[in-house]
């Protein structure tokens, strides 16, 4: 029997898969693949605030404005290096040095996307309008807590460049990007300084090719479908709203929950952004945590995140994972555990902004990422009930182990 309202720890209920796998197959079967800016991702906001209502859980709806894709900002930023590549041989001193600026500027502009998923050239870029909703649940007593549990509402498209066997190539990948950006910007600040024109120019060929061998790369792959989206991010969103439910009917005693469900996490995570604008004295004293991907693979909390330039969870909140996760029963093989992964989510913007975070996620031991990321068959069926179940578990867990101040 659940009892949240006591100090008793949070137990699935048995009909606890036939709901999450209910809220699945309507997001990622009924509506399909949620794009963000999409009608499909308004139809998920819709689906999330209809439960939260019929459940009398209080919530707002937040949109936000954010880019079509997350190719814009790589293409971009490469688009600037060649703009820097056609300037640079113009005659006269004043082109050298503005495609200097320009092409000096290509590797770090990249580094910050990868780190942050923003990006200064946002600003000339197309935008649509994403949803969020930001449900609330108080505690029974005084507010000694707050936690946001977060669990996106779009999907991204079935991206060539992300398949299974080519995701280890990410991160060396990313690197050697940067280091091609990076000599292509000191090659034409040498040639500024030195007021080489042709040598430097033909010099710069290679790294120029390199270039726009991205920004054709990144255009096809954006020409790809999207995806279904069952395990990236529906399942964790089927967790979520199982947890509100109980949650709706057994409040914690000290801790307040906040339910986000944000839009354009796929894109750059202004859908997140509008959520901590929208009640920034509260969440600035709240911990977060983020499931992504929970429907496969093995349970883990996330140590180190990124695709190159690496992130990191809260200290003391990757502890209590930890000691949490220790306390958890284990499953033939699979115990929860800590481990490294190849992915980006939200909790780059969060420890970016200088916010507690940590990711509860499935992990693909042949990709070290999350199972069938950004791909066509991430559907309903490739999804386990058993990681299902032990996400929700867990997450209650750690819930009740932040309502008790094991902090």
């Amino acid at each position: 029997m659940i009892s949240f309202g006591t100090s008793e720890q949070m137990n699935c209920k048995p009909e606890s898969i036939q709901s999450i796998n209910a809220h699945i197959r309507f997001l990622a079967e009924r509506i399909g693949p949620r794009g963000t800016g999409t009608h499909e991702e308004i139809l998920a906001a819709d689906y999330v605030a209809d439960c939260l209502t019929k459940w009398g859980i209080p919530f707002e709806r937040l949109s936000c404005r954010t880019i079509v894709s997350m190719n814009h900002y790589p293409i971009s930023i490469n688009m600037m290096g060649l703009l820097a590549f056609i300037v640079y041989p113009i005659d006269g001193g004043l082109w050298r040095w503005l495609a200097a600026l320009l092409a000096c500027l290509v590797a770090p502009f990249l580094a910050l996307t990868v780190r942050t998923s923003g990006n200064p050239l946002r600003f000339i870029l197309p935008k649509v309008t994403s949803p969020s909703v930001l449900g609330v649940i108080e505690p029974l007593g005084e507010v000694q807590h707050q936690v946001v549990l977060i669990s996106h509402l779009d999907t991204n498209k079935c991206r060539l460049t992300w398949k299974p066997e080519r995701l280890h190539r990410l991160e060396p990948l990313t690197y050697a990007t940067i280091a091609v950006q990076a000599v292509f910007g000191i090659l034409y600040l040498v040639g500024a300084i030195l007021g080489q024109r042709w040598n430097i120019w033909f010099l710069s060929l290679l790294p120029g090719s390199y270039l726009l061998g991205i920004v054709i790369t990144l255009l096809v792959d954006d020409r790809t479908p999207y995806s279904p989206g069952a395990n990236d991010n529906a399942s964790a969103v089927g967790v979520s709203l199982a947890i509100a439910q109980d949650l709706s009917q057994n409040a914690l005693p000290n801790t307040r929950i906040w339910l986000a469900f944000t839009g354009a996490e796929e894109t750059d995570h202004y859908g997140l952004r509008s959520v901590l604008a929208a009640h920034p004295h509260d969440l600035r004293q709240a911990v977060f945590i983020d499931l992504e991907g929970v429907g496969s693979g093995d349970l883990v909390y996330v140590t180190r995140h990124g695709i190159g330039l690496h992130y990191f969870p809260d200290a003391g909140l990757l502890q209590l994972a930890r000691r949490v996760a220790e306390e958890q029963p284990d499953l033939p093989g699979r115990r929860i555990r800590g481990e490294k992964m190849i992915m980006s989510e939200e909790v780059s913007t969060l420890t970016h902004l200088g916010y507690r975070a940590v990711c509860i996620a499935g992990h693909d031991s042949f990709t070290r990422g999350l199972s069938k990321w950004h791909q066509a068959d991430d559907t309903f069926e490739n999804l386990d009930p058993a990681v299902l179940l032990r996400a929700k578990d867990y997450t209650c867990a750690l819930l009740n182990a932040i309502d008790q101040g094991e902090r």
